[in-house]
């Protein structure tokens, strides 16, 4: 049977530099970068929105060919659930990429993002609360080798 997984996470946690080594790795799955369709500059809810139903649309033409689907990016799983189109899908799970307040800071100050992007902790509070009860990696004081092989060993669970 087919999977759709969406592993998410704020920035600064690892998502993008994962996504060329779990594609190495995981040949049997489809890996996108939920952002790879584009980004317009302070993206507005409305296209998070219509991004998420592209990756759900996208999950469900790919469990049609008996294809399991893996995005990663910012998405929520709350968001996702919503949506009608989902209910169409298989078994969907959520993986959630962690990382602490200063390690964040220090990621995102290395690859030189604003202060506002810095301080902004919001993405990062309403996704640990949506993930109460889900599967939760924190990156922290992972490599990106590290970080892959954790989830790999998840998603080949």
């Amino acid at each position: 049977m087919t999977k759709t997984y969406f592993i998410t996470g704020a920035e600064g946690t690892g998502k993008t530099s994962i996504i060329p080594y779990l594609k190495e790795k995981l040949l049997d799955l489809d890996i996108h970068d939920f952002d790879e369709v584009g980004v317009p500059l302070n993206p507005p809810l409305k296209w998070r929105l219509d991004t998420t139903l592209y990756w759900i649309k996208k999950a469900i033409q790919n469990q049609k060919k008996e294809i399991s689907t893996c995005i990663i990016g910012l998405s929520f799983p709350k968001e996702i659930n919503e949506f009608k189109e989902s209910k169409k899908i298989n078994k969907i799970d959520f993986l959630l990429l962690d990382v602490n307040i200063k390690e964040r800071e220090r990621r995102l100050k290395k690859r030189k993002s604003s202060k506002e992007v810095i301080k902004d902790l919001e993405q990062l509070k309403e996704l640990k609360k949506q993930f109460k009860n889900k599967k939760v990696i924190n990156t922290s004081k992972l490599s990106i080798e590290e970080t892959a092989k954790k989830i790999i060993k998840y998603l080949k669970k």
